[in-house]
């Protein structure tokens, strides 16, 4: 079907006698239809024709019907029907006309003419026939050589149904922290508390940023990525950029709706921390007021029960800090799925290595900042600086390739130049004046020197 709406004609109808001389595919009834209606829009009817017979009743081997369910057969006798009335143009023939015209005479050719009679012209009359009405269309001055054409561009068409199963398989698969993932965190913890990842991928407020491209975090290379794809366009005009702007704004609210969870999930178990106290606090006062004489043992088990409360609360506090910690890293396993997705630079799924955490960090904030000022400027205005700041970083990165040093440009011609500073000195040495002769005197001190030291050796 590809081929066929390509316009490769010759490709389309090998694909055709391949499928309808396949011991699986000649048994479907669909395929002979279609095969059949590329027939008359080419301007075949009688190649068509024998090929509702063939389907139908058989060839002139007489080795039966290559359809033989039902369904099908009755498919492709109304779509025979249609063709011979359209081609005798006589909407009163009936089905059963057309079933005894074939029954007349069993494996020979409907002659489009007359549909009560049968056809005898010989078949190889009938494929020249073809064959010249074929070269005739073919060679229509409109016509050009299917050589001569472009191949049209293939353009992905998106609908609503493709686009809720894509976001359903996305949200399944970052949902779950998969173990592997799991069992890195336990090895980067070690034998501490699990913490929150650090650094966020997103902050609470958007980055201050001397320059809007980002290559003083990121560099030049990625910096580039970056603003091409902020600027880039679909082919219909829309802004891509846009799009992964939105993206990376419902990733900032994902932290943000964490955060306040974390926050709010910490003031509830302070404020249950608290009416604990207070309630231990009263029934311990109400005990030693009962006290009597037994008031020092009384104290004493209330300091115990205080101790035992103060440890219950420090574990619930671990416990919610480690929750949250886990939380945040799912959170994070969730971000990156999504942002691979989108392939932006320095995001190639989950990890938690510091350093690639960092990375894509700074990558985040300088898209915090740019989602930040299209809100706040308009998508054209902030689209007409990035294009500048584009065309800026071209330049740099341009001149940066012609200014690359010697070593990364010819590392050969460098190697050999090192070798022969290396090779040994050929030239004479220098003749530096020799220093004045040394005094009688200096060379009497070490001998005395040597004596008092075989004194004190004796």
């Amino acid at each position: 079907d590809l081929n066929r709406r390509s316009n490769l004609f010759k490709s389309a109808t090998e694909v055709y006698e391949q499928a309808i001389n396949c011991p699986v595919g000649s048994e479907v009834g669909k395929i002979w239809m279609e095969y059949a209606h590329f027939l008359e829009e080419r301007g075949r009817p009688r190649t068509a024709q024998k090929l509702y017979l063939r389907a139908l009743v058989g060839g002139v081997d007489g080795d039966g019907p290559s359809v033989k369910d039902v369904a099908d057969q009755n498919l492709l006798w109304n779509e025979f029907l249609r063709m011979m009335q359209s081609l005798r143009k006589n909407p009163d023939l009936t089905l059963e006309d057309l079933k005894s015209a074939v029954e007349n005479e069993r494996g020979a050719q409907v002659d489009i003419s007359n549909t009560a009679t049968i056809s005898t012209q010989p078949e190889g009359a009938a494929n020249a026939a073809d064959s010249s009405a074929d070269n005739a269309a073919e060679q229509r001055p409109a016509k050009r050589s299917r050589w001569d054409k472009k191949t049209p561009e293939q353009i992905e068409t998106l609908s609503a149904g493709s686009i809720d199963t894509a976001a359903s398989v996305l949200f399944a698969t970052s949902k779950n922290m998969p173990p592997e993932v799991e069992t890195l965190w336990h090895a980067r913890d070690g034998g501490s508390m699990p913490s929150k990842p650090e650094p966020a991928l997103f902050s609470a407020s958007p980055p201050k940023l001397g320059d809007p491209s980002g290559k003083d975090l990121v560099g030049i290379e990625t910096a580039l990525r970056l603003l091409e794809i902020m600027t880039s366009k679909t082919h219909d005009g829309k802004s891509l950029g846009s799009v992964l702007l939105e993206l990376c704004h419902a990733c900032w609210m994902m932290t943000a709706l964490k955060e306040e969870e974390a926050v709010k999930a910490k003031e509830a178990l302070e404020k249950k921390i608290a009416n604990d106290t207070e309630a231990l606090e009263s029934n311990l006062a109400a005990r030693a007021s009962v006290a009597g004489g037994a008031m020092a043992a009384v104290q004493h088990a209330n300091e115990q029960e205080r101790n035992q409360f103060a440890m219950q609360c420090a574990v619930q506090r671990e416990q919610l800090l480690a929750f949250s910690a886990w939380e945040f890293r799912k959170l994070l396993y969730m971000q990156q799925i999504i942002l691979s997705s989108a392939k932006l630079p320095c995001f190639d799924g989950p990890s938690v290595d510091s350093s690639s955490i960092t990375a894509q960090a700074k990558v985040c904030s300088i898209l915090h900042s740019a989602f930040y000022l299209r809100a706040r400027v308009g998508e054209d205005n902030h689209v007409k600086m990035l294009t500048k700041q584009l065309e800026s970083l071209q330049k740099i990165a341009s001149a940066a390739i012609k200014a690359k040093p010697m070593q990364q440009l010819y590392p050969s011609q460098l190697q050999m130049q090192l070798q022969q500073q290396q090779l040994p000195y050929q030239q004479p040495p220098p003749n530096f004046p020799l220093p004045p002769p040394m005094p009688p005197q200096m060379f009497q001190q070490p001998q005395q020197s040597q004596q008092m030291t075989g004194h004190y050796g004796q």
